[in-house]
């Protein structure tokens, strides 16, 4: 449970700063149509965090009760309590979708949110008690259930997401294409030894969170603000699953980590190259601990050629900034000398309407 609580504030950390970076380099409003765009913020941000509390108040209260009733009913019983959840958050989602605030299409991800994570655990339970109860196949009774979840998360998330391409519903079509392909490969290697479904958990994850990250660049996937972190972090996470029976995993992934801090630079995006540089951290760590561990003098040297790339960072960064006030202009670049009598004419700014020549007044 504490595993889960912290892989959901990493990536919601990951996507408020991807929001941010987008925020900033004007990627919000070129996905949004012309109606939204020109929608103000009306709902101030009190009434929207007690609005939000009152939801939160309402999911613990209903769980608390349900908890308590939970094993004394049948596996009917579950599957329609989180069935009628489901159907529950999709309708209250479906009746404000339309209102342009912006309060309330964030309240509407979140409620078709909770109708993916209710789906989820429907078919979970469905998979489980109602198919399983009646066969005595208990081997593969949780690689079935994690296949039955993923297929049923992924459908449903991705309808949902071509309804409404925003981030949570991409994030939630995202977690269930990985909860797909985990079940696929559980269900496949059933039975065999652990080391062959490692090697294919970590190249199938990575391979997945690379296409994810590209078709998000190419905007095939939206909003890309969203896909290319998430993309990305699976892509840098994926292959710890087997780096730690085969060493040679580590060499995908630094170099993975390598490229998401080359691509971070042109973007100027901060979350990029904080993933990328954690990953890389870790990797080249867990590979001197591993192959240079026994002696000191591999890491010494480590240590100094990492002070020294950082103190020759800082001083190019340093003697760039104080290049840049005394630069010369380039040969051919200066502005020619103004006549006597002649004013500078501009062109003006896009929609404004052309300025007038005072000097021509006699």
């Amino acid at each position: 449970m504490f595993g889960l609580i912290v892989i959901m504030l990493a990536v919601a950390v990951v996507l408020g700063g991807s929001y941010v970076w987008a925020r900033r380099r004007g990627l919000l409003e070129a996905g949004r149509d012309e109606g939204e765009q020109q929608t103000e913020r009306r709902m101030p941000l009190l009434t929207e965090v007690v609005g939000y509390l009152g939801a939160i108040l309402l999911l613990a209260g209903g769980v608390a009760a349900i908890s308590r009733q939970w094993s004394h009913v049948g596996a009917w019983a579950h599957v329609s309590i989180l069935a009628g959840g489901a159907a529950f958050f999709l309708l209250a989602g479906l009746s404000v979708r339309h209102v342009r605030e912006p309060a309330i299409q964030r309240l509407t991800g979140v409620l078709w949110l909770l109708s993916v994570l209710c789906t989820a655990g429907a078919a979970g339970y469905a998979t489980y008690d109602l198919i399983f109860s009646f066969t005595s196949a208990d081997n593969n009774a949780g690689a079935a259930t994690v296949l039955g979840v993923g297929l049923a998360t992924s459908a449903y998330a991705g309808v949902l997401w071509l309804v409404r391409r925003r981030a949570l519903q991409a994030a939630a079509m995202f977690g269930g294409l990985i909860t797909l392909i985990c079940g696929v490969i559980a269900t496949a290697t059933v039975g065999r030894a652990p080391n062959g479904a490692s090697l294919a958990y970590a190249l199938a994850l990575w391979g997945f969170g690379l296409a994810w990250a590209v078709l998000g660049w190419r905007r095939r996937i939206e909003p890309m603000w969203a896909a290319v972190p998430l993309g990305t972090m699976l892509a840098l996470i994926a292959p710890a699953l087997g780096a730690g029976r085969y060493g040679w995993l580590y060499v995908i992934a630094i170099i993975t980590a390598g490229a998401a801090m080359a691509v971070s630079v042109p973007l100027r995006n901060t979350v990029l190259l904080g993933l990328g540089a954690f990953a890389m951290f870790g990797y080249i760590a867990a590979v001197v601990d591993r192959y240079l561990g026994q002696s000191l003098g591999a890491p010494a040297a480590l240590s100094i050629a990492g002070a020294l790339i950082i103190v020759l960072a800082v001083a190019t960064a340093r003697l760039m900034r104080a290049a840049r006030p005394g630069e010369a202009p380039a040969p051919g670049t200066e502005e020619p000398d103004q006549a006597p009598g002649t004013a500078q004419t501009t062109e003006p700014p896009a929609g404004m309407p052309p300025r007038k020549d005072l000097t021509k007044a006699s």
